[in-house]
């Protein structure tokens, strides 16, 4: 498992900048814009305007698109 605070700075500018990232877990990824981060969740609002909710704990990896 990867350390939650080091997507932290990769997350908020998605956030702010309105920025698409695609973060990596247990086989699988999902794409998205950051549009609300928690103490333990990240939720992404995906191309297709469904929002999805990813616990920082489960991330193995996250990069900019």
């Amino acid at each position: 498992m990867s350390d939650p605070n080091v997507f932290l700075v990769m997350l908020e500018s998605s956030k702010q900048e309105q920025l698409p990232v695609r973060i990596f877990f247990a086989c699988h990824s999902v794409m998205g814009i950051v549009s609300r981060i928690d103490a333990g969740s990240v939720t992404l609002r995906t191309e297709e305007g469904r929002e999805t909710l990813v616990r920082l704990d489960k991330i193995d990896a996250v990069s900019g698109s």
